[in-house]
């Protein structure tokens, strides 16, 4: 009868449900952490020793009722760790516009996207200014695809002191050179012509609001500070306080 079967444990169908959800999905969320793949060695490492640990400290609590602080804080940490790794692509696509997570936006890009660190981290400022107005920071991730190329966008209006501190850092920076030659731009599906430094280029201005981009209409008192080694920059408008960095 079908009453005197024995019902399944809660423990049991977890077992079955987590590995064949596992198997499902595992190909998805292989593909979505290949974008961030620089940060996979350092994760991998602490999940393996945690995944090491967890049955250890289960036979000892199973045994001698003793490390079960351990064996619950193993499986939280487990869980909590892999979920943070899974959240850190959505972290480098979203929050453009939330200056908290510069930071964090900053070392996805720069140690998840490239192994060892992008030349780039050498260029972006290590915290924001404290006068930092419209701000906007892009990051892209890392692709599949052969060709792709992931850039960082990042935008703000500051004061002349900080202009002045950049100027200084990026003139002791190796194979770092400036331009201020300026001249006129078609852009696109606008009508007119936009002046602005030669050296900016055409990719980064597309990625612009409409804040910044009237400012490249006429954008005669501004410079662009380069690496010759790779392609980096930053553009810097004395006139409007207007600090672009791309790559």
């Amino acid at each position: 009868m079908e009453a005197d079967k024995p019902k399944m444990s809660g423990w049991v169908i977890a077992n079955i449900v987590i590995p064949c959800l596992s198997l499902i999905f595992s190909p998805f969320i292989l593909i979505w952490s290949l974008s961030v793949l620089g940060l996979f060695p350092y994760f991998f490492i602490v999940l393996l020793i945690l995944f090491i640990l967890i049955p250890v400290f289960y036979r000892i609590y199973r045994k001698s009722d003793k490390c079960r602080i351990a064996l619950w804080a193993a499986r939280i940490s487990f869980v909590l760790i892999a979920a943070i790794y899974a959240a850190l692509p959505y972290i480098g696509t979203h929050f453009e516009y939330d200056k908290n997570f510069y930071v964090p936006k900053k070392l996805i890009y720069t140690y998840g996207v490239y192994s060892p660190p992008y030349t780039i981290v050498e260029m972006l400022p290590q915290h924001l200014p404290d006068d930092c107005r419209e701000y906007k920071f892009i990051t892209q991730l890392g692709s599949i695809a052969q060709d792709a190329h992931p850039s960082v966008y990042l935008m703000f209006y500051t004061d002349s002191d900080t202009i002045r501190e950049y100027e200084e850092f990026f003139g002791e920076l190796p194979n770092c050179v400036r331009s201020d030659e300026i001249g006129e731009h078609d852009y696109g599906k606008y009508t007119g012509k936009y002046v602005y430094p030669k050296d900016f280029p055409v990719h980064a201005l597309s990625w612009l609001d409409d804040t910044y981009e009237e400012e490249f209409r006429d954008m005669r008192n501004a410079a662009v500070y380069r690496k010759t080694d790779y392609g980096i920059g930053c553009l810097i408008d004395y006139d409007s306080g207007l600090v672009v960095y791309w790559t």
